[in-house]
């Protein structure tokens, strides 16, 4: 396909062409479609698994396992492995022979706030929006599945099916009880559609004898390594292939922040590790062995950074942290999940096209605070739904009350040099007893036989106190196990 042709493709994807003699492989230009390659063996694929199966080397890297255990992705174009990066957003893979060449397109990121009126960016922002709605409803007609919950972004995406004639498949995840349950189905009852509620949780624990097959079959379905990890039941399994039933398409309101001031930082230029500091900060030293340095862990993540936003800049303008929002929080996380659920069916992100991103980067923070701009366009979409409350205590129909911007005000003044240690404050009581569910210790004797052997390189896991990062560091152990002795024994 022609780059100008491909200018007019919405949605995360590879386009492959043979012209000439030569494999051709373009990827979107957000990248939210990953494909991993190694340049030695000139060898490509859309799964981590399959590529680091055909290796006869794997190195782990010190500075991808913290990212994963931390944050639950790792960042920019790496993995666990030194062996296999990931293709670089927008990037082109030339295959010729038995040689790979991946081209590299440089990205533009933004300086300023956009000089139009809030009213012009507000019908700009409707446009792009009806742009990808109107090409979903001539494309699946009602074939379209969606959550819904209590706040912004799943609203905005029903009143935007709902604004094309759109009638959706609309569930919520949680058990009854549950705010988001209640008012998810709130809105449909008094708009008289259907609502599925889903508890992932409902299942009963199976005996530990029979989750080894359990864990193993969550860490295929992951491709290697996922943010929620592999000591779980399986039914987001099952949830991936519901979602698609019938030729349907599954969207995700991954990345809805755009519309929002997701870092909650007042409008100034930023050094980038103010930036870490405020949502890279997920640690506690206590945790870590001899082998973590804070400042080289903050020091490879700031690399990863400067590489996105070209040159030598260590001071990021406002507008810049806007788009590394998306282009490197939500490549990486919204990305990896989106292309994992694409396996199963169709799939949608509509926050994280392209053009709809380089537009919500520009928006002045003063019309995002406190979720007015996102607000209105619901507003704009469906004011109907616009009235419905939600889980911020209010709804969406009018400005924020008094109560939710001094709540907002609150998080805004606290300087990023104090958020890093918000984290440590919340989980600096370790954990006495025996870990609950699937994380106890019968289920990771099931999965782990011979225990923890290489993170403890990295982690003292007795002084875990969060059961997400404790589920991912033994989800990491796991998947250094299982390709066996090719893994190198250090973390590079």
């Amino acid at each position: 396909m022609p780059a100008a042709a491909a200018e007019g493709v919405v949605g995360h994807y590879a386009i492959v062409r043979r012209c000439g003699g030569r494999t051709e492989i373009r990827l979107d230009p957000f990248g939210g479609y990953h494909l991993y390659y190694n340049l030695e063996r000139a060898i490509v694929s859309n799964s981590f698994y399959a590529l680091a199966m055909a290796l006869d080397r794997l190195s782990p890297l010190r500075q991808s396992a913290l990212e994963y255990v931390f944050n639950g992705v790792v960042s920019g174009d790496e993995t666990l492995f030194r062996e296999i990066a990931l293709a670089p957003i927008g990037a082109t893979i030339r295959i010729d022979n038995s040689s790979l060449d991946i081209v590299r397109p440089p990205l533009e990121a933004p300086r300023t706030f956009t000089e139009a009126t809030r009213g012009e960016a507000l019908d700009r922002s409707l446009a792009l929006l009806d742009r990808y709605f109107a090409a979903v409803a001539r494309s699946f007609g009602d074939r379209v599945g969606c959550a819904l919950s209590g706040g912004y972004d799943s609203r905005l995406m029903l009143a935007c099916m709902r604004r094309h004639g759109i009638r959706p498949r609309v569930f919520v995840y949680g058990r009854d009880g549950e705010r988001d349950v209640g008012l998810a189905a709130e809105i449909a009852r008094r708009e008289g559609f259907a609502l599925a509620v889903i508890d992932k949780n409902r299942q009963p624990l199976v005996p530990p004898a029979e989750f080894a097959a359990i864990a193993r079959r969550n860490f295929l379905a992951q491709d290697g390594y996922g943010w929620g990890g592999i000591f779980q039941n399986d039914a987001e399994i099952s949830e991936s292939a519901r979602r698609v039933r019938g030729n349907a398409i599954a969207f995700n309101g991954g990345g809805g922040e755009i519309f929002r001031n997701f870092f909650y930082l007042p409008n100034r230029e930023y050094p980038i590790r103010d930036l870490l500091w405020s949502f890279y900060s997920r640690f506690d030293p206590r945790v870590c062995t001899e082998n973590f340095d804070a400042e080289s862990y903050y020091g490879g993540l700031e690399r990863k950074v400067r590489k996105l936003v070209g040159g030598d800049r260590h001071r990021l303008q406002r507008p810049t942290v806007e788009w590394l929002y998306h282009t490197f929080r939500c490549r990486s996380w919204d990305g990896k999940v989106d292309s994992i659920c694409g396996r199963y069916g169709s799939t949608a992100m509509p926050y994280l096209e392209p053009a709809i991103t380089r537009h919500a980067s520009t928006l002045p923070l003063a019309w995002k605070n406190h979720g007015a701009y996102e607000a209105e366009l619901i507003c704009r979409a469906d004011r109907r739904l616009a009235g419905y409350r939600s889980v911020y205590g209010h709804d969406f129909g009018g400005p924020p009350p008094l109560s939710r911007r001094l709540g907002d005000y609150a998080t805004y003044v606290r300087p990023p040099w104090l958020r890093r240690y918000t984290y440590r404050l919340r989980h600096w009581r370790p954990r006495h007893g025996d870990w609950p569910g699937y994380l106890g210790q019968a289920y990771r004797n099931a999965a782990l036989p011979a225990g923890p052997v290489m993170v403890h390189k990295l982690f003292r896991l007795g002084r875990i106190a969060d059961p997400e990062q404790f589920a991912r560091i033994l989800s990491l152990e796991y998947a250094l196990q299982y390709f066996g002795g090719r893994v190198a024994a250090d973390f590079q």
